[in-house]
């Protein structure tokens, strides 16, 4: 009977699946949000060129910390590693300033500029562990890091939805 039972279930067509459907509306829920004007597209278009190269070195900077409190760099790698990201900072500030965008965009703008000057400052703070070993520099550095990133996520979420955004 046993075997008659286990027969029989393993005959029986699989219940029906609902099919799996992609949500209706993005990460960014940008439905809700005006379209932009040409003028703020053309800035999002501008930042996003400089914004590839900032999220890049920013990254650069985090994975040197790591290798460094993991004992897989030497302190003298560290300066090797993050003082040319000082000089890129510096230079997407400048870009960022340059960029002609409308009134609409300038708390965006700033907001970005915050970042850059905090990821500018970090990059400083973390060369510093070069000159003396302390750990106190990479902590100052990860929190100046940590703020420009969340600014930046911001910004992000405003100009580019749905943008991929790592943990």
């Amino acid at each position: 009977m046993f075997a008659g039972v286990t027969a029989m279930r393993a005959t029986q067509a699989p219940a029906p699946v609902a099919p799996v459907t992609a949500p209706v509306v993005g990460m960014g829920e940008s439905h809700d949000r005006p379209a932009m004007s040409a003028d703020e597209e053309r800035f999002a278009h501008a930042l996003w060129k400089v914004h590839t190269t900032v999220r890049t070195e920013a990254v650069r900077m985090s994975f040197t910390g790591m290798a460094y409190k993991t004992g897989e760099i030497p302190k003298e790698a560290v300066r090797v590693r993050i003082a040319p990201l000082t000089k890129i900072f510096d230079t997407a500030i400048a870009d960022v300033r340059a960029l002609p965008a409308p009134a609409s965009m300038d708390a965006t703008r700033g907001t970005y500029l915050e970042a850059l000057q905090r990821y500018r400052d970090a990059s400083v703070e973390m060369v510093r562990v070069a000159d003396d070993g302390k750990d106190e520099h990479l902590l100052a550095a990860h929190d100046k890091s940590s703020r420009a990133s969340t600014q930046l996520l911001e910004v992000s979420e405003t100009l580019w939805p749905g943008e991929y955004k790592p943990n």
